[in-house]
């Protein structure tokens, strides 16, 4: 009986400490900075409101400092309660702050323990002010921008993305960062590209339509679909449910060479030709392999100009040899050869008129 008392005690408790918590503090739950015509930089912070019986609404505080550790502290003095991140749910970067580098701002985002290592990223064309300008209706913010990054990592062409992965990838010597592009089209949010990071400053991107083949190369599918455009009969081929694996040799590190070996699977859901036969899914399957080495081996040379390795080859490299020497790998970038080898299997589904 005394320990049923005890525990009705404590949920009590529990019950009015986070009531107090709700009631008397702000929740930021969207982020962004950018850099503004001073060089300083301007943050944008989304709080939800929460009213008796209606839905969630967002507003916005506004804030400006030379450091980033500020930004807040300029905030408070416009917000009625204490401002809390421990909701904070995605951060963007501006571009033009992206270009000059990011460190500050993720460093600060590090050092908070109230922070989730599951934070998302990303970069925003043009200022993020633009985009949390949007209209989110009664989804808000944090919760359009948060499912839009992440359906488009499980069932489209984004890898996957987050502080830890960020902050993994930014440590490493082996391996750089990057992040989802969101662009205002003026109809909605919609993802633009990937962001390209040397260490942690913009240098480069990929677009949307070569996306696929970064994800192959530096992450896996699980539910991925294609549209393959077959050069010798001028159809078109859906592929739908890929799946892939990815796994990297090292075969000398005098000359420096590694050969990435895919495995690619998935099923044929519509074709533009009158019946899928068995030449059909023949041509399909060499086409989507042809087309997965040649564009994999243009994104890699692109990697190779910019001397950035969002791949993780010198990790890679290391794990397999001793004698490589980690600290030169980005001084070497550029002596590496790569061989892109794709074991694609399709299926067929059946007669489409």
């Amino acid at each position: 009986m005394k320990k049923f008392f005890l525990l009705v005690i404590i949920l009590l408790l529990t019950g009015c400490v986070e009531k107090e918590i709700i009631d008397d503090v702000n929740l930021i739950t969207v982020t962004g900075f950018d850099k503004s015509e001073d060089n300083r930089i301007e943050g944008t912070a989304i709080i939800n409101t929460y009213l008796k019986d209606q839905p969630v609404q967002d507003y916005k505080l506004e804030g400006k400092s030379e450091m980033s550790r500020d930004i807040i502290s300029d905030m408070q003095k416009k917000s009625p309660d204490p401002l809390v991140l421990g909701k904070l749910q995605i951060v963007l970067f501006g571009e033009e702050l992206s270009k000059s580098g990011v460190t500050d701002l993720v460093d600060t985002l590090q050092r908070d323990a109230s922070i989730s290592e599951r934070l998302l990223l990303a970069v925003t064309r043009g200022d993020s002010k633009n985009i949390l300008g949007a209209d989110f209706g009664t989804q808000g913010a944090s919760r359009f921008l948060s499912d839009l990054i992440m359906q488009n990592k499980l069932y489209r062409d984004l890898p996957r993305t987050n502080l830890h992965l960020f902050l993994f990838q930014y440590y490493s010597k082996g391996q750089d960062p990057y992040l989802p592009i969101l662009k205002n089209n003026n109809n909605g949010i919609e993802i633009d590209g990937l962001a390209l990071f040397d260490n942690v400053k913009l240098v480069g991107e990929i677009s949307n339509d070569k996306l696929l083949f970064f994800k192959v190369l530096a992450d896996q599918y699980s539910k991925g679909s294609y549209t393959l455009n077959l050069s010798e009969s001028g159809e078109k081929a859906g592929i739908k449910s890929i799946s892939t694996s990815r796994k990297l040799n090292l075969v000398s590190t005098e000359p420096l060479k590694v050969e990435i070996s895919v495995h690619i699977e998935g099923f044929i859901n519509e074709y533009t030709g009158k019946k899928i036969t068995p030449k059909v899914v023949k041509d399909v399957t060499k086409s989507f392999k042809d087309e997965v080495e040649k564009e994999s081996l243009v994104l890699i040379e692109k990697f190779k100009e910019l001397k950035i390795d969002p791949l993780g080859i010198g990790d890679d490299i290391r794990s397999q040899s001793r004698s490589f020497n980690i600290d030169e790998w980005r001084d070497r970038i550029q002596e590496l050869t790569v061989d892109v080898k794709a074991d694609v299997v399709i299926s067929e589904t059946g007669v489409i008129d």
